[in-house]
């Protein structure tokens, strides 16, 4: 079976789909799917205030053992228009067998539904989380006009929608009702979180080599994450716990850490909390071993990688209600839910802190909990998925 994955960019520092696809591509080999991949230049998020081409360092880990192929993008880079990518689309998409169309509302995404239309080549579409009822209301004129002029058709149309969560298929009913969904969580390598580096280098790095209790937070800097409730909440835990930090720990696409520093200083807390830009390979790891609360306080995650990322490390994670995998932690005590408010965040976080047999319990169920996601596990039920789309079609 061969399977085009189109996806608008496939910068690692834009988050989880890139990861998602590069990592999912590599595990559906092994189950004998062949994939091509096609993608945006673009090394930031298309919403993004400015714009790079992406080199090989900015791509995830391994995507060059893949078919990859990266076309220009022009103006305007806010709907990652991309005429090249266009044709191309519509030329080989009669070669595949599947075509499947991540994240929503961009031109890449219109290339794809019109390219296997025309090639009566069955289609999966992953909104990615863009159908949350979070996000809806963002940019909902443009949202809206793309609805009307395509997407639409694009969703109603398309052989199966596929979501990483049971929350993100209830979340996002109202959508193409009668279009098959296929519930297919995201993946992790977990074996590579089971031996960390020392994170001395990175406490060294940022901390001044201090021992001190660090809580974290790794992932884009983003509205969606409730970083401002994370802040307000560690300034509460600072109160009860002196010499504690907060290592804020991705990059920032958005230009929100100087308002969220502003807050930091502020609450008085502009000296305990770091801001390490993003981090990758042994240095993402390095900080993951430094770290002795993990926090995700967002408004909305339709998976959460990095989450299952930290429990795959064996830490213990404090995460909203909104992170859609929320209730299965909750259901196996591999973490904790925390409402989303900085009192509840701060409290959860103090219990960890205070408690060290209670955090390396909750670890270890976390590190079990995160080995349901390997990519040896997940990769099958993506084949599963792609050959059920090809049958019914």
């Amino acid at each position: 079976m061969r399977v085009l994955q189109v996806i608008p960019n496939l910068a690692a520092r834009t988050g989880g789909p890139p990861v998602a696809v590069v990592e999912s591509s590599l595990a559906l080999r092994d189950c004998g799917v062949e994939t091509t991949i096609f993608a945006t230049d673009m090394a930031e998020a298309a919403s993004a205030p400015s714009h790079a081409r992406v080199g090989a360092a900015d791509l995830p880990a391994g995507a060059r053992d893949l078919d990859l192929r990266l076309f220009p993008a022009r103006w305007p880079r806010r709907l990652a228009f991309s005429p090249e990518l266009y044709r191309s689309l519509a030329r080989e998409a009669p070669r595949y067998d599947v075509v499947h169309i991540h994240s929503l509302f961009l031109f890449p995404q219109f290339a794809a539904y019109r390219g296997a239309r025309t090639a009566d080549v069955p289609y999966v579409v992953s909104p990615r989380g863009a159908l949350d009822p979070f996000l809806r209301g963002r940019g909902r004129a443009v949202k809206a006009i793309a609805d009307t002029l395509w997407q639409r058709g694009m969703l109603d149309s398309a052989a199966a929608l596929h979501v990483t969560s049971d929350d993100e298929q209830r979340l996002i009913a109202d959508v193409a009702p009668r279009v098959t969904r296929h519930v297919v969580p995201n993946g992790i390598r977990w074996n590579a979180y089971q031996q960390l580096p020392s994170g001395d280098a990175f406490r060294a790095r940022f901390f001044a080599g201090s021992t001190a209790p660090i809580v974290m937070f790794l992932g884009r800097i983003s509205h969606k994450k409730g970083l401002d409730v994370l802040i307000r909440a560690f300034a509460r835990v600072r109160r009860e716990i002196g010499g504690c930090k907060l290592a804020i720990v991705g990059p920032d696409d958005e230009g929100l850490t100087p308002s969220l520093r502003s807050l930091a200083g502020s609450l008085g807390i502009a000296a305990e909390v770091v801001f390490t830009g993003m981090l990758q390979g042994d240095e993402k790891l390095g900080a993951l071993a430094a770290a002795d609360v993990w926090a995700l306080p967002s408004h909305s995650e339709n998976f959460g990688n990095a989450v299952i990322e930290a429990m795959a490390c064996g830490l213990p994670v404090v995460i909203s209600p909104h992170v859609n995998i929320a209730p299965q932690i909750a259901s196996t005590d591999a973490g904790i839910v925390a409402a989303l408010d900085e009192q509840a965040f701060a409290t959860a976080i103090m219990a960890l802190l205070h408690d060290r047999a209670a955090r390396d319990a909750i670890g270890e169920r976390g590190r079990a909990f995160a080995r349901r996601y390997d990519w040896s596990a997940v990769g099958p039920q993506l084949a599963s998925m792609y050959d059920a789309v090809v049958r019914r079609n």
